[in-house]
């Protein structure tokens, strides 16, 4: 079993290593950053993106759409505005959603995209108020279109609408 320096020359050899934006370097075999902690955006192993940003990989469930990213060359990196898009999902200030059931329905009361200073965590967060008991609360959690839904979405009038 290697460790970390002798698994980052390899990865830096064969040019498979992932660089972290703590600055550090990462083995292609690490999904998340060896200084800092913090997940890589796509998968280390394989190159799947990653868009709920855990540590393990997505392949099989949840992955980016190809045709969401676009016609992107090979070791593309989301900018930090897709990587939110991702996470966001169609959430917006006053739509309705649920994570999978009618006691988990809530409303958005507000969404901070941020990036914050490096180490600050979360990196983004939405405030919601849930449907059941009224109570606020605030958190980081991505949106999965494999359980999340929208319950139904805010009208909006566009400039010169009568």
């Amino acid at each position: 079993m290697g460790t970390y320096e002798t698994d980052l020359a390899a990865a830096k050899r064969s040019r498979t290593a992932w660089g972290c934006t703590c600055g550090a370097d990462n083995p292609a075999t690490y999904d998340a950053c060896h200084d800092c902690g913090r997940p890589s955006w796509s998968c280390a192993a394989c190159g799947t993106v990653n868009p709920s940003a855990r540590s393990n990989c997505n392949e099989c469930d949840g992955t980016m759409p190809a045709e969401l990213l676009g016609d992107r060359e090979e070791g593309f990196e989301m900018t930090w505005e897709e990587w939110i898009a991702t996470q966001v999902g169609p959430r917006v200030v006053g739509g309705r959603y649920n994570h999978g059931d009618a006691a988990s329905a809530y409303e958005v009361l507000a969404i901070e995209r941020g990036p914050r200073p490096l180490g600050v965590w979360p990196v983004w967060d939405i405030t919601v108020r849930y449907d059941q008991d009224g109570r606020e609360a605030t958190h980081c959690t991505g949106w999965d279109a494999r359980r999340d839904t929208v319950l139904s979405q805010p009208l909006t009038t566009g400039e010169g609408s009568c």
